[in-house]
C-alpha cells in the first residue's frame, strides 16, 4: 500500500514541476484543451446513450417487421 502511495506522491510531484516549468500562454492552452476534453467528451457520451435509448423505445413501439423477399 504504502509504495501505491509513494508512486501516486511522485506522480504529483513531477505534474507540479512540469505544470510550474510552462509559460502562461502554454499553461493557457493546456487549461483551455483540458477544459474542452473534460467538458466535452461527457456530453458527447451522454447524447449518444439517450440517443441509443431513444432509438430502442422507438423500435419497439413502432417497429416494422421485416418485409418477407417474394420469390
Amino acid at each position: 500500500m504504502s509504495d501505491i502511495a509513494r508512486k501516486a506522491n511522485r506522480a504529483i510531484r513531477s505534474g507540479a514541476r512540469t505544470l510550474a516549468a510552462l509559460s502562461w500562454p502554454s499553461l493557457l492552452a493546456v487549461s483551455i484543451g483540458l477544459a474542452l476534453i473534460l467538458s466535452i467528451v461527457p456530453l458527447a457520451l451522454t447524447l449518444f446513450v439517450a440517443f441509443l435509448l431513444l432509438k430502442f423505445v422507438a423500435a419497439a413501439l413502432f417497429g416494422r417487421r421485416p418485409a418477407q423477399i417474394v420469390e
